[in-house]
């Protein structure tokens, strides 16, 4: 109990919860009457964690939506676009195509976090995709057994419509937890990797879309070209880094961490952020059409068309790209 209101915030699953007590709330009592409530409940706790906490949960918005949807549905149709007793698989095919929507295309709930200025902490990669396989292993065998056998007893029926969708959201509450005990014995976070490729005193750079804090407007600057979320041990991000560096240029240099400090630029929550450089002797080895080499000198020349974060880095990326030019360079 300690663990779970100590690290509450870090627990991203608990958005879950009201989604839970919704669904084995439906086997005791009306429908509408569970749905309204839980919808009520959800919309409690979204503008809760939006207005106090200025963060966005995942999980809470995902089943607010499905939640809402069910229940309008089933308020205003009753079940003439909702099949009797399926309530809970259709809340189910809700979180699974959302979630998947998430998995293929997270910059669209990045997008909105930014579009309502609120912090951005975790990816919830990993819970989705936990949702995904286990709500898309649960809904084939259910339609291939309902299907092929028309006399299943009442137990087995309800077992696979309403126990199983519950057991995979608690399943997956209990790896979240069981995933920040871990994290805690093993320097576990989420952490920002931004690599500067560096070639003889200069830096490479591509245009990117930033939002300010004091506008809902983008602007678009020069910035470095790589900028991945990574969650996992702090020993691995070099491993990442290589990994990313390797995936955009196809090169062998190696990337080298020249800092590792916390920020809250961008309006966001306090991140970890390793920045790295890739030094490289030939600028043709990074060429495209969207970014190009920088002097420091033109950089400190123009501040205002390169992004906060990068001028925050400024005088450790020109000493390092000093540093590595007088000293390393042949």
């Amino acid at each position: 109990m300690k663990l779970l209101l100590k690290y509450k915030d870090q627990i991203v699953s608990l958005g879950l919860l009201p989604l839970i007590a919704t669904l084995i709330a439906l086997h005791f009592l009306p429908s509408v009457a569970v749905l309204g409530g839980g919808l009520l409940l959800s919309l409690i706790v979204l503008f809760y964690y939006i207005i106090r906490l200025k963060e966005l949960n995942f999980f809470l918005l995902l089943g607010t939506i499905g939640i809402s949807t069910c229940y309008i549905v089933r308020q205003f149709t009753d079940y003439q676009l909702l099949p009797k007793g399926g309530i809970t698989p259709t809340l189910e095919f809700i979180l699974l195509i959302f979630a998947f929507i998430h998995i293929t295309a997270p910059e669209i709930y990045k997008s909105f976090q930014r579009w309502l200025k609120l912090k951005g902490c975790f990816s919830y990669l990993l819970e989705a995709k936990t949702i995904v396989i286990l709500s898309s292993l649960h809904l084939l065998i259910l339609g291939i057994t309902v299907y092929y056998n028309k006399s299943l007893s009442d137990e087995t029926y309800f077992f696979l419509v309403n126990i199983i969708p519950v057991s995979i959201y608690i399943i997956c509450l209990i790896i979240n937890i069981v995933g920040i005990c871990i994290a805690l014995q093993d320097n576990f976070r989420y952490t920002i990797i931004r690599i500067a490729p560096l070639c003889h005193n200069k830096i490479y750079l591509t245009k990117r879309k930033y939002t300010g804090c004091c506008s809902s407007t983008s602007t678009v600057l020069w910035d470095l070209p790589v900028e991945n979320n990574f969650e996992g041990s702090t020993n691995r991000n070099d491993k990442y880094a290589r990994k990313i560096a390797k995936k955009y240029w196809n090169i062998k240099e190696t990337p080298r961490a020249i800092l590792h400090y916390k920020s809250s630029l961008n309006c966001s929550c306090e991140q970890y952020i390793h920045l790295y450089i890739l030094p490289i002797d030939n600028e043709t080895k990074i060429h495209s059409s969207e970014g190009r080499f920088f002097s420091f000198e033109e950089i400190e020349a123009n501040k205002d068309k390169f992004s906060p974060t990068l001028l925050h880095e400024f005088s450790h990326l020109q000493l390092a790209a000093h540093m590595w030019n007088e000293y390393f360079d042949d």
